[in-house]
């Protein structure tokens, strides 16, 4: 599939206040839209693919490594495979997110 709507992909739950669609899969490149809501925390964790993301509005602290940050609209991440990272939502939250390789959908 070379097009789509993100309002046609099904949604699941990684973490309890927060909802991700995977909008495209490739052999390299995987791309999520999620909504978090205020008052969400994303658990310390990591994994092995490397992580992207841009934030289209809302507000959360990111913890990525030792490196602490508020992100909000306009704002966007990278983090290395295996680096532990959390955050917590201060705010309702939209933001892209970008993995290589892509993750399975049931990993946070």
């Amino acid at each position: 599939m070379f097009f789509g709507h993100v309002n046609n992909q099904m949604a699941e739950t990684p973490v309890e206040g927060a909802t991700r669609k995977e909008l495209s899969k490739g052999e390299h490149i995987q791309i999520f839209w999620l909504e978090i809501k205020a008052g969400t925390e994303a658990p310390e964790h990591s994994h092995p693919n490397e992580q992207a993301g841009y934030v289209l509005r809302g507000n959360f602290e990111a913890l990525i490594g030792e490196e602490k940050a508020i992100l909000e609209e306009g704002h966007f991440f990278r983090i290395p495979g295996n680096i532990s990272h959390s955050g917590i939502f201060h705010e309702d939250t939209v933001m892209i997110e970008i993995y290589s390789p892509p993750k399975s959908m049931d990993s946070t």
